[in-house]
């Protein structure tokens, strides 16, 4: 898989830049055309827009790039957002995390000064708009009525598998898999937030300066590599080649200053091939190692990558970041024992939460197995991160409660997580993959 995503990106060129779409195509992509005038109307009546992100680059950047169209080009006075911690908190919105807010036990607007957290300001979510930002497709019901409560619209965009064909409660849903006819399959989350910002500016004939939708291309470009999305797509590799060649030219300031940090370390380049390692690593650090204590959180990303200008101090505490999850991660796999059943490979314990995905990765890459799937202990429950070369996980999970085990879950076909109810049900998964290594 890794090979064969760096193979493309290998191949990309300056003829994958030249290729037209027509944006007239993201109203296929849902209820786009709602979506679009519940925006507006928030807009319109200056009602606060909260933007509800996800903590990996794909999440980080998309709620980046959003705020930064709707700050900087649309010039929206009213705007917050929040993103679950990875290591304490559920993943996407629920309503245990609004309900933070809404108690005032986290705030919003908050910064860091000196490396620690400082400042803040409570959330209101009486008469918002609500938009999440990669996360949605599995969202429970219960956080629209939460919204709703407070008289806030939800409108969710995401790009993740919807289990068994269901739509969450929402006023309107913004996704590629609901429709064939567009050419955006298989885009990231920040490239949905990336197509609705432009659908939004030329149905409202919004005028945006060159450097503007550049700089948006480029976080969604950004996304697109840090979620290792199908570089085979004509839209995908469009994007690539636009990205690059902006950092190649005009890198913005704020991704320019990570790079002279590290400098000072090893002389750094920019190079396509090493975007993974020079940039999209530290990003995602911040939200492997957010809610853990002495890490930042992922605000710092998010805060960096919506304004172009340098900011040394965040910068740095990114690459602060990578080297606390460098160490974390070598500490853990000292005592990680790799066991291969059948055509899976798995590996657990007491592990943070925010390195499973990291190592389910690195066992797949070392091990000749079709599936790999490291896990950690939550309470009663075991937590896994899984990642395959060519086995559909979305299916998989189905059969795994098809055949009584009790486990939620939701992702990709490649890359997912999966929540089983008790170390049981966990033994019995690992049974039924070892009987079925050929599914």
């Amino acid at each position: 898989m890794l090979e064969a995503f760096r193979a493309h990106i290998a191949n990309i060129t300056k003829d994958d830049g030249k290729h037209k779409f027509s944006l007239e195509s993201v109203l296929e992509m849902g209820a786009v055309s709602q979506a679009l005038s519940l925006l507006h109307e928030a807009i319109q009546t200056q009602r606060q827009i909260i933007l509800g992100g996800d903590y990996d680059c794909d999440g980080m950047s998309g709620t980046a790039l959003v705020l930064y169209f709707l700050r900087h080009v649309i010039k929206h006075p009213k705007l917050a957002y929040i993103i679950p911690r990875r290591n304490t908190d559920s993943y996407g919105m629920s309503v245990e995390l609004l309900e933070e807010y809404a108690q005032k036990r986290r705030l919003v607007r908050t910064r860091y000064a000196q490396g620690q957290l400082a400042g803040g300001e409570p959330l209101d979510f009486h008469n918002s708009l609500f938009l999440t930002i990669d996360n949605g497709a599995t969202i429970l019901d219960a956080v629209c009525d939460f919204l709703h409560a407070h008289n806030t619209p939800l409108i969710l965009s995401d790009h993740h598998e919807f289990l068994e064909g269901r739509i969450p409660a929402c006023d309107t849903f913004v996704h590629p898999l609901l429709s064939d006819n567009h050419p955006f399959h298989g885009i990231s989350g920040a490239c949905v937030g990336y197509l609705l910002m432009l659908a939004y500016a030329k149905r409202y004939h919004i005028k945006m300066r060159p450097q503007d939708w550049t700089y948006m291309q480029v976080l969604a470009g950004l996304s697109t590599i840090g979620d290792m999305m199908d570089l085979s797509t004509p839209y995908n590799r469009h994007l690539v080649q636009r990205m690059d060649h902006t950092l190649q030219t005009s890198m913005p300031a704020n991704l320019a200053q990570l790079y002279q940090l590290k400098s000072r370390s090893y002389p750094q380049k920019y190079k396509l091939s090493m975007l993974s390692w020079d940039i999209i690593a530290p990003i995602n650090a911040v939200g492997r190692m957010d809610g853990i204590e002495g890490c930042v959180h992922c605000s710092v990303v998010v805060d960096l990558l919506s304004n172009t200008e340098a900011n040394p101090h965040y910068a740095h505490l990114l690459l602060q970041a990578h080297q606390q999850r460098k160490d974390l991660i070598a500490q853990t796999q000292e005592s990680l024992k790799a066991v291969v059943c059948g055509g899976v490979v798995h590996a657990g314990g007491a592990i943070a939460r925010g390195l499973m995905g990291l190592i389910a990765n690195q066992l797949l890459e070392q091990h000749a197995s079709r599936m790999s799937l490291c896990w950690r202990y939550e309470q009663e429950s075991i937590e896994a991160s899984l990642r395959s070369k060519e086995i559909d996980l979305i299916a998989l999970l189905g059969h795994l409660q098809t055949s009584g085990i009790n486990v939620m879950g939701g992702g990709h076909k490649r890359a997912c997580g999966m929540v089983f109810e008790s170390q049981q049900d966990f033994q019995d998964a690992l049974i039924y993959l070892e009987r079925h290594h050929a599914f």
